[in-house]
């Protein structure tokens, strides 16, 4: 029984993966959530981190490699998963606050990335501003992720605590 719990949320975690990488627009992905969303689901920084990593690249290898963007795109997923640990857990404010905050990291290290290894010759302040309508949209479907997650974490807390007092 203890497995199946365990196995639960992994798999729910990956088909919102699985969708949003293959079958939503671009720039419409949970992995931001994800990396965010583990210090909720595991103590272990290892596993906080790799998990997201890995399905990054498990998602990259399936759509193709882009280049040495990919450099800033994959350190930028890094950062933001290590700076989810200090973020209060349990607290929906506290996790929008770290959504936001990790599209505006991701928004300047992606977006650099993009402009040191750009071929149009856009200057630094055009690369960022071009990829706003971008980033936007990536900023929504990492509220609407953290929301479904939390969602779901908070829904198993309350079942759990209701459980134990019944």
């Amino acid at each position: 029984m203890k497995r199946y719990q365990v196995f639960k949320p992994l798999i729910f975690v990956l088909a919102c993966v699985i969708a949003a990488r293959f079958f939503l627009p671009a720039n419409w992905t949970p992995i931001l959530a994800l990396a965010l969303f583990m210090p909720y689901v595991t103590q272990k920084r290892s596993i906080q981190v790799l998990m997201p990593i890995g399905i990054l690249l498990i998602t990259d290898i399936f759509l193709g490699f882009y280049g040495q963007t990919m450099y800033f795109v994959y350190a930028s997923l890094i950062l933001i998963a290590l700076i989810s640990n200090y973020q209060s857990k349990g607290s929906l404010l506290s996790l929008m606050k770290y959504s936001v905050g990790s599209v505006l990291i991701w928004h300047i290290v992606v977006n650099f990335g993009v402009y040191l290894n750009g071929h149009d010759g856009s200057s630094l302040s055009q690369t960022y501003l071009l990829a706003i309508p971008f980033d936007l949209r990536l900023m929504a479907s990492t509220i609407v992720f953290s929301l479904v997650f939390y969602s779901a974490w908070a829904s198993k807390e309350y079942l759990e605590s209701s459980s134990k007092e019944a």
